[in-house]
């Protein structure tokens, strides 16, 4: 089980007042394909116990796990009669598809973050990088040379290597207009922008 999955899935309906509880989250699943599959095959999910009650306790477990994560972020916050409410980063996670490692990265920008914090934050998220190919090297070197906001190192020596630098330097030519002859870049660069719109 992908517990970052689950995390995403559970505040989703959070969000939308669906559940409201752990016990409420537990119940919800056992109406998901995920409580059939971990019925049929229970080791594939790190479960070792056999029985219903093993099953329900593992659920809980899991869940608890997810909803401690969701209130690391702030995205929702518990009553002491065990209640779960959420928050505006909970409801901005959900309406804007945003995935939590995203959002945990979003939280942690200190309030008077600027343009190179979220820019270097948007950066390292997975969900809008891209392998660097050998072809356009030159390309996106070309196109650091225009960009505000440089790669650390040396003027000289530093190249664009990483999916992380490609992210880096394509977002800022996005907003300089840059134009890549490349179309697989211009393609990956619309993706980014996208990607990165969700995650503001």
């Amino acid at each position: 089980m992908q517990d970052t999955k689950l995390i995403e899935v559970l505040n989703i309906e959070i969000s939308q007042g669906v559940l409201e509880s752990i016990e409420e989250a537990a119940d919800w699943i056992k109406g998901t394909f995920l409580y059939q599959r971990l019925q049929s095959n229970p080791l594939m999910y790190g479960m070792n116990g056999k029985g219903s009650d093993s099953l329900h306790s593992f659920i809980v477990d899991k869940c608890s796990q997810s909803i401690e994560q969701l209130m690391k972020i702030e995205a929702i916050s518990m009553e002491k009669d065990g209640s779960i409410t959420p928050t505006a980063a909970s409801r901005i996670m959900s309406r804007n598809f945003v995935d939590y490692d995203t959002m945990k990265s979003i939280v942690k920008l200190h309030h008077d973050s600027g343009p190179l914090q979220i820019l270097q934050m948007l950066s390292n998220c997975h969900k809008i990088q891209f392998p660097v190919r050998r072809h356009e090297k030159k390309t996106l070197n070309e196109a650091h040379k225009y960009v505000r906001y440089k790669l650390e190192g040396p003027a000289s020596k530093v190249r664009v290597q990483s999916p992380e630098e490609k992210v880096f330097v394509m977002l800022q030519a996005a907003v300089g207009q840059h134009y890549f002859p490349d179309f697989s870049l211009r393609q990956e660069m619309s993706q980014m922008v996208d990607g990165a719109s969700r995650s503001e």
